[in-house]
């Protein structure tokens, strides 16, 4: 018996090594000064008289939120966070971004009253929205409908870029 909870015990740990490794990975990534084609010397500044594409990340984990404007800025995006349901309504309308990544669960004004907010006002109904959460299972099929892309959590941060991209084009287009 005692054996089977020392092997036990140091299989949990090689799995938390495992996940802290993958973790330090993805994070090195998106430190690296790599381009999105794995070309190294990679500027993220837009060429001379181009605009940058621009991301509202509307996610309340911190940790979350941090990931992917990181992520993003990487990759040649301007990422404004926002960690409530109120404040991307206003950074919406006022910034006029290119995407929308929508978390769900936000304090306070809830994921789903932000979709109905922007979908229904005349300045930022023809955003595109991508939905990045763990509850997207009870999204109804009407908001959906007015989705770009639905994402579940946890999710891979690679399919996030290619998402933005497929959605809005390259950062400086």
């Amino acid at each position: 018996m005692r054996h089977s909870a020392a092997a036990g015990d140091a299989h949990r740990r090689d799995d938390a090594v495992d996940a802290a490794d993958a973790a330090y990975d993805v994070q090195a990534d998106v430190q690296a000064d790599v381009s999105p084609d794995g070309d190294a010397e990679y500027d993220a500044r837009p060429p001379a008289g181009q605009a940058q594409k621009t991301v509202l990340v509307v996610e309340d984990d911190e940790a979350v939120s941090s990931l992917l404007v990181a992520l993003l800025e990487d990759r040649g995006y301007v990422a404004i966070p926002a960690l409530d349901g109120r404040r991307a309504i206003e950074l919406a309308r006022e910034h006029q971004p290119d995407l929308i990544t929508l978390d769900l669960a936000l304090p306070g004004t809830d994921g789903h009253e932000v979709l109905q907010n922007l979908k229904t006002h005349p300045t930022t109904r023809d955003i595109p929205v991508v939905v990045i959460s763990a509850f997207t299972q009870i999204l109804p099929a009407g908001e959906r409908k007015k989705l770009a892309y639905l994402l579940g959590k946890p999710f891979d941060v690679t399919e996030v870029l290619e998402i933005v991209q497929a959605t809005v084009g390259n950062p400086y287009l």
